[in-house]
């Protein structure tokens, strides 16, 4: 299991608007990828400002089989509230289920 890990630093008079374009535009785009197996989105308490999109992904490959012409397509989608992420990633190498 590979865990993406994005911060994304959205000003918080947009982000109702910027939470429900990335649910209808990366989350969906994400579910239909061989692999994908959830995402969740995290705030920060100690600054509201910086929102964590935690994708859980199957294996690396899954990953890293979407192409930087996908990416592109799916970024143009989020118009004027297109934010770069700051990226990590995270292998996860136990769990309690």
């Amino acid at each position: 299991m590979v865990i993406e890990f994005l911060t994304f630093t959205v000003p918080t008079s947009i982000q109702s608007k910027w939470k429900a374009l990335d649910e209808a535009v990366w989350t969906r785009f994400l579910e239909k990828q061989e692999g994908f197996v959830q995402k969740e989105l995290w705030q920060s308490p100690d600054n509201l400002a910086k929102l964590h999109a935690v994708i859980w992904w199957r294996d690396k490959d899954s990953w890293k089989a979407i192409s930087d012409e996908q990416i592109g397509i799916v970024d143009t989608e989020m118009g004027d509230y297109l934010i770069e992420p700051e990226m990590r990633e995270f292998l996860v190498i136990a769990d309690s289920e």
